[in-house]
């Protein structure tokens, strides 16, 4: 076991409530779509829930290179993130990062949960069994690879990047 798990996965669950604060505040989104009678349309629907994990990504990749080197729950879990020399993370490397752990694995649920609701797995709807097929494994290869071994979850390792403990 990777001896900063716990302490990542604290700061992980800590974001977390931001991300779904994020989510939250797209309700009235949702609800004028329902109004407007475009809560039909498939595409448009997929197209708005981008929304939610775009903003936490780009957030998240804005903390990670900000003078903190963290996001609020690494910071109180006394973790950073430097790439691999032990360099503060350029705003690029950041967001490669937290679209890699953040906004493609969300959005792949996402794509998930909305091609099921529009009858995608009954249709076998090409989109929505492949974003199945590859969302689930992703998500365990994920964690498995943080918990293991050095702790670089696949994110680090895309983008180069460490996420160190501070006593």
């Amino acid at each position: 076991m990777n001896p900063l798990l716990a302490r990542r996965t604290r700061a992980y669950l800590l974001d977390c409530c931001a991300y779904a604060g994020v989510a939250l505040a797209t309700v009235p989104l949702g609800v004028a779509f329902q109004r407007l009678g475009w809560s039909g349309n498939r595409n448009l629907v997929l197209a708005a829930s981008a929304i939610p994990p775009l903003v936490a990504t780009v957030v998240a990749g804005v903390q990670e290179a900000g003078p903190h080197a963290a996001t609020p729950g690494k910071r109180r879990e006394r973790l950073t993130v430097t790439d691999t020399a032990g360099r503060p993370l350029t705003l690029g490397r950041a967001w490669l990062r937290n679209a890699t752990k953040i906004g493609i694995p969300w959005q792949l649920g996402h794509v998930v949960t909305i091609g099921s609701a529009f009858g995608g797995f009954a249709q076998r709807d090409p989109l929505t069994l492949g974003a199945a097929a590859v969302c689930y494994p992703l998500m365990a290869a994920m964690v498995a690879a943080v918990a293991r071994g050095s702790g670089r979850g696949l994110h680090d390792r895309v983008a180069g990047t460490l996420v160190r403990g501070r006593p």
